[in-house]
């Protein structure tokens, strides 16, 4: 028997936009709820997964070729993907016409009896709620880590017991399309901009941030980082707040003391740990860490149980993962990066030179403010894919050369690091969709390249 939603929603026939990831798992979970629902994308049949193609066997119509406003006939509500505008004309014939215009991770909240335990942010968000889910897991609770992350969350929200949690990556794209969505515990990592392509300014991207706490009670926890000034000033909600911070002190939260990890409550500080002991590198990762105990903190979990986790913990892939060594030369996959304050990060990782290649889909960014760092931190750029032409007219006084595809990107960046050692980073500080399907298909690309690049002997 399927779980009844815990707030209803009228009707009984359901129009999905987008045949990706979420609006499949959208479909699925409605139907397992009885309605009746068509799903609708603009590819055609032979374009679209597999696994969209297969709903039809479950009862669900599919409408291939197809987004317009015709299709709201018939149905009650529009459940949106987060791929799509919200000015898209269907969405805005169904707001026009009074039918909910409803989000994957609304839907998804709307079906689950677990907690929510929701991270949003810039950048870190899919290592921070990884390691949450892990410290999570560490008290005996049943936890499941999804949304922009892995599963979607309507794959998983029917099945996890009240007594467990729902660890949920959210971004922005997610928050346009929420209603009711009231997290236990809701964490702000940062805000840089990014996607402002799609929200217009940075105001908007951080006001669509904040929706994340707006329905939050005085029962529930807010999670803001004390050292973003725009994250901190947050005042949506009214659930009780707590920081982290890794340059000075917190009177609730988590924070870095000198080189210790330290816990602050109600009734005292506690030390953790050093950092010394947390598996996780970098000064990025030490923000992300914090921001995990805050975060996990209002379950009062064991701290040895904590520090088991901390100290083994090594992070996730795409996400300035080493490939490999050879020849005194370093391979990092980095693809997560799609913005520049993650490319920054990655660039303050390495002592050694780097041999960059960035590039990919411009989200309207503005990359001359990274130019002092590249010409210190770069020994030699490798454009790709769409974003090549602005960076390289911001990055003009740093060697440069183009590449038309990521093998020959490889190829050149290693020429350029051989035989000094250099690290040759993938780091693109843009979107993939202009070459590759997502940053995991751009990140995995790479390290297969790589590979091959081995393989041929091609490392004298």
């Amino acid at each position: 028997m399927t779980t009844p939603f815990r707030h209803p929603l009228a009707g009984r026939r359901a129009l999905v936009a987008g045949a990706a990831r979420s609006g499949i798992a959208a479909a699925r979970l409605l139907r397992r709820h009885g309605w009746d629902v068509t799903l609708c994308d603009r590819r055609a049949a032979d374009a679209a997964p597999e696994a969209a193609r297969a709903l039809a066997a479950e009862g669900v119509a599919l409408a291939w070729g197809r987004d317009d406003a015709a299709l709201l006939e018939g149905h009650d509500v529009l459940v949106w993907s987060p791929g799509i505008p919200v000015d898209h004309p269907l969405a805005e014939a169904a707001r026009a016409s009074g039918r909910p215009v409803l989000g994957e991770l609304e839907l998804g909240f709307r079906a689950a009896a677990a907690p929510f335990v929701c991270i949003t942010g810039t950048n870190g968000k899919s290592t921070t709620t990884d390691l949450v889910g892990a410290l999570l897991r560490s008290t005996g609770r049943r936890v499941e880590v999804c949304g922009n992350i892995g599963r979607a969350l309507c794959e998983v929200a029917s099945e996890v017991p009240a007594d467990g949690l729902l660890v949920v990556e959210v971004s922005s794209f997610q928050l346009e399309t929420v209603d009711l969505l009231s997290p236990r515990v809701a964490t702000w990592l940062n805000l840089t901009p990014d996607h402002l392509d799609r929200h217009g300014s940075l105001e908007t991207y951080a006001a669509t941030k904040a929706r994340l706490f707006a329905r939050q009670g005085p029962q529930d926890d807010a999670v803001l980082s004390a050292d973003d000034p725009v994250v901190a000033a947050c005042h949506e909600g009214r659930a009780r707040r707590s920081a982290f911070s890794t340059s000075h002190a917190v009177p609730e939260g988590a924070f870095l003391d000198s080189a210790d990890v330290v816990l602050a409550r109600a009734e005292g500080r506690e030390r953790l740990m050093p950092r010394s002991e947390v598996r996780l590198p970098g000064p990025h990762n030490t923000a992300n860490v914090l921001a995990a105990l805050a975060t996990v903190l209002p379950f009062d979990p064991d701290r040895e149980a904590l520090r088991g986790v901390l100290r083994t913990y090594a992070g996730l892939e795409h996400r300035l993962e080493t490939v490999g060594e050879w020849n005194g030369v370093r391979f990092v996959n980095d693809s997560k990066a799609t913005n520049t304050d993650s490319l920054r990060v990655a660039l303050q990782s390495f002592p050694r030179p780097v041999v960059l290649i960035a590039g990919g889909r411009d989200k309207g960014q503005d990359f001359a403010p990274l130019a002092p760092l590249v010409q210190r931190a770069v020994r030699r750029l490798v454009l790709i894919g769409e974003g090549a032409e602005p960076m390289s007219r911001a990055w003009a006084d740093t060697p440069q050369e183009r590449a038309g595809s990521l093998a020959e990107a490889v190829r050149r960046a290693y020429e350029a690091a051989s035989p000094e050692g250099a690290v040759v980073l993938l780091s693109p500080g843009c979107a993939s969709f202009d070459m590759f399907r997502d940053y995991e298909d751009r990140g995995r690309r790479f390290k297969d390249e790589v590979r091959d690049l081995m393989a041929r002997g091609e490392w004298s």
